[in-house]
């Protein structure tokens, strides 16, 4: 009797042993995909910082972008599409999937980010702490597909803190 029980315990011992390197085994294949999915959103923190809490939306993409108080907000282009801009259309909704008016402004105005030059296209307000959908698409492929072209949603103060 005394070797059954050995044995029995014995038996126990194998298979909880077993199970606790499947555990193991199973914690380092998940770390390793986490680290894996970890390393494929890596490119998103190599995007330059746009001052100023702005948002960086490829053509044909739309993007939400949120209404900072006492801002109105520029959509940036970089100076390279120069005339190639006229054929880009875009669109400011709101919430409710109202169209906002996109005013045109002085395309001179020009800003380096991100060690890149960027010029203002169009300009837009909504109200404060609102949140918009804003995308820009070009129908007649006018811009060099390149290093992925995306524009810039910017806020600019329009009073002195």
């Amino acid at each position: 009797m005394k070797l059954i029980w050995m044995t029995v315990t014995a038996s126990l011992a194998v298979a909880v042993a077993g199970c606790s390197d499947d555990k193991s085994d199973t914690a380092a294949s998940e770390s390793t995909t986490a680290s894996d999915s970890s390393s494929v959103s890596a490119p998103a923190v190599t995007e330059p910082e746009v001052p100023g809490g702005g948002v960086r939306i490829p053509l044909g993409e739309t993007k939400k972008v949120p209404i900072p108080a006492d801002a109105v907000m520029d959509i940036r282009v970089p100076v390279d599409w120069s005339a190639a801009t006229t054929s880009l259309r875009c669109t400011v909704t709101d919430s409710t999937g109202r169209n906002e008016d996109l005013r045109s402004t002085n395309t001179n105005k020009q800003e380096n980010i991100g060690g890149k030059e960027w010029m203002t296209l169009w300009t837009f307000s909504s109200p404060p702490g609102a949140e918009v959908t804003v995308g820009c698409k070009d129908p007649e492929s006018k811009i060099a597909a390149g290093d992925n072209p995306a524009i810039r949603v910017v806020p600019r103060g329009i009073t002195p803190h």
